[in-house]
């Protein structure tokens, strides 16, 4: 009899485990739960009390139940890690703002209208640590600092030789540091190797400080164009040296082609996306290129959707570099065409 109990057991563990150990739906779970009852039954009925055999089956309801309930949780868990929770800050903002505001009163104006973050220019003096006490007290994520590299090999030093402690005095903060390559003409062979080597170095010091580096694809810099910037990348071959999507430099440089299959993929170095409103085939920065995120005919719905698709999960940033006028008013109006785009994007 003791041997016919443990064998009883064995097979009822077994079909717990098909019930526990797979993704199931509600009616796969209703159907799995009739069949093993009514296998439980003819094993158990010549065995157990009318009572008994209640009180058994009762806990195989339970049982289904609760894996019922897992399932229902993590679908509403897998819903809410779909939408879209990528830092949204601006930058740039500032240098043309015809307010002129001061540091405390651009963090203060960013965090009221709900952006979580911002970003700036590194800044290589005394003033980082003041500043970024002022952002923190803001509520603010940094999100992106950024700092040129010149990598001609008749250059003396390719950066400020402060960067290696500013950028150890970061550790902690969940901010990217953006290089823009510059001292050769875009794509100029000279520049590969001292590249190569600098972004390593780079790679290396952002690794010790949890940090990460981006190459800042920019009109006339060296890596002006993404595909360049990319193939720079993989022949530096660091875990933690990406590349910025700058929509509003791809379109001045790359425009003419497609960058949905290129940010596919290359969608593990993508490390920042910077966005605005833009007009396709407009040459020019200012009202063509740049524009509040509510201006232009370029679709940054599918923008979102295909960062959504490669699971990005990276800062957004809103660009608005040469936006003239009251600061206040062009990022109020992005914001309300972010919210309408996320808010698409998240149904």
């Amino acid at each position: 009899m003791k041997a016919s109990w443990r064998s009883l057991a064995v097979r009822i563990e077994k079909k717990k485990h098909v019930l526990f150990c797979r993704e199931v739906t509600n009616m796969d779970l209703v159907r799995r739960f009739l069949r093993l009852n009514t296998i439980l039954a003819g094993m158990v009925l010549r065995r157990l009390p009318v009572a008994k055999l209640l009180v058994f089956l009762s806990a195989g309801l339970a049982m289904v139940f609760l894996v019922s309930c897992s399932a229902t949780c993590r679908k509403s868990t897998e819903t809410v890690s779909s939408r879209m929770q990528n830092p949204f800050f601006p930058l740039c903002f500032e240098i043309s703002d015809s307010r002129k505001r001061s540091l405390p009163e651009q963090v203060t104006m960013v965090r009221s209208l709900g952006f979580e973050g911002i970003g700036y220019p590194l800044w290589l003096d005394d003033s980082l640590d003041k500043n970024l006490k002022i952002i923190d007290n803001a509520g603010l994520g940094v999100c992106m600092l950024y700092t040129r590299i010149n990598i001609n090999p008749s250059a003396g030093q390719a950066y400020d030789p402060r960067l290696t402690n500013l950028v150890s005095r970061l550790k902690g903060r969940s901010v990217t540091i953006c290089v823009l390559l510059q001292g050769l003409p875009p794509a100029d062979a000279r520049g590969e190797a001292k590249a190569v080597a600098i972004l390593r170095e780079l790679g290396n010091l952002a690794s010790d400080a949890g940090l990460r580096i981006s190459v800042y694809h920019h009109k006339n810099d060296w890596t002006e164009s993404l595909l360049f910037a990319l193939k720079v990348v993989e022949k530096v071959n660091h875990p933690d040296v990406g590349v910025n999507f700058n929509l509003c430099h791809w379109l001045m440089v790359d425009g003419d082609k497609d960058y949905q299959p290129v940010l596919r993929q290359n969608s593990a170095k993508i490390f920042l996306v910077t966005l605005n409103g833009a007009s396709m085939g407009a040459k020019a920065w200012t009202n063509g290129l740049i524009q509040p995120l509510d201006q232009g005919d370029f679709d940054n719905g599918q923008l979102l959707k295909v960062l959504r698709e490669i699971n990005y999960r990276g800062p957004i940033g809103l660009m608005c570099y040469g936006i003239p006028g009251n600061a206040l008013e062009h990022l109020s109006c992005s914001m309300k065409a972010w919210q309408k785009l996320k808010a698409f994007e998240d149904r």
